[in-house]
């Protein structure tokens, strides 16, 4: 079974003073806020927020011509209408999409035509990834990109099954991206295509990606806009396939499909798995580049998780049992 690819087109000082500054200095170091020196460009977020949605842009008009020009600071924005001729790989667009982070992982995607999903292990419990610099890709004292994607599903990347065949979300008339939510107990973005195009069909779609604190897992709902998916297509989602194994099971009916094993950027361990209610009927697709499932049972809307669990993060999952462990968690807390 194939793939298809389609490419489309962030004075004096009194003693007491002195002691003051001191005493704070030290709060903050015994807090973990540590000097942003490795790899980090400002000061770490406030750890009051529990969650934070991210979407950053250099301060000018995307620059077709140079995807790597950075004239000043990342902006912060709340809503964006994607370039259709935004460059893989842009430093326009702040991790190349937008994040959501809580204390325990950080998820992106790529705003561009690929519209896969990738994993940042975090070290810390703080959020960080407003102030995390382009060295994302080392292991530096907050965490790293830990996936390497290609042209895989990645991490519970959407795409439909149409014909035998994997279509990601890549040629549209218009994608729009705006945070929803951010920095309570779950922040949320939406994705808004308009003229998505597979094979020979077009519809809207909308994609709402949401991350609570206190879960590794990540949620994403899929709704076709006023309708349904054409005759014959199925919503469809999976990881990258860095093992060849893959283990499937049913909980509080649950469907999940994970692998654990060294497979991550830094050949560590890395736990991945999808998760979603049986009722959509999850089928099996043999493909060579992701452990990919289809929903036989939504043609208007699905809903499903994805989780990746670093053996260095907040998780404490070191082997295989705990990351089993882990995911029956979570379809205790998807019912």
């Amino acid at each position: 079974m194939k793939e298809k690819e389609i490419q489309s087109q962030t004075g004096k000082i009194s003693l007491c003073t002195i002691a003051v500054v001191l005493l704070a200095a030290a709060i903050v170091s015994c807090n973990g806020k540590t000097n942003p020196s490795n790899g980090l460009t400002g000061s770490i977020s406030n750890t009051t927020a529990k969650t934070q949605a991210l979407l950053m842009t250099q301060p000018f008009a995307y620059d077709a011509t140079d995807k790597n020009k950075i004239t000043g600071k990342y902006e912060n924005r709340k809503e964006l209408t994607v370039p259709n001729d935004l460059a893989t790989q842009s430093k326009w667009i702040m991790f190349e999409g937008p994040v959501l982070e809580n204390d325990l992982v950080a998820y992106r995607y790529y705003a561009d035509s690929r519209h896969r999903f990738d994993t940042y292990g975090k070290l810390v419990s703080d959020l960080v990834m407003d102030s995390v610099s382009w060295k994302y890709h080392d292991i530096m004292d907050w965490g790293s990109d830990i996936l390497k994607v290609g042209n895989s599903l990645g991490m519970g990347s959407p795409a439909i099954y149409y014909k035998d065949s994997l279509y990601t979300l890549s040629v549209c008339e218009q994608k729009d991206i705006a945070i929803r939510e951010s920095g309570k107990n779950i922040s949320m973005i939406r994705t808004t295509w308009k003229g998505l195009t597979v094979a020979e069909h077009q519809f809207d779609l909308i994609q709402d990606w949401s991350l609570a604190a206190g879960e590794p897992w990540s949620e994403i709902k899929l709704t076709v806009v006023n309708g349904s998916l054409p005759d014959g297509m199925q919503f469809a989602t999976g990881f990258v396939k860095h093992l060849p194994e893959v283990i499937q099971g049913t909980s509080n009916d649950i469907f999940f499909a994970m692998n654990w094993g060294q497979q991550s950027f830094h050949k560590e361990d890395l736990g991945m798995a999808i998760m979603a209610d049986a009722k959509y009927q999850p089928k099996q697709i043999m493909d060579d580049m992701s452990h990919a499932y289809y929903f036989e049972n939504a043609n208007k809307e699905v809903t499903y998780q994805f989780l990746s669990v670093w053996e260095r993060d907040k998780n404490n999952v070191k082997d295989r049992q705990a990351f089993k462990r882990l995911v029956e968690k979570a379809t205790l807390s998807l019912k």
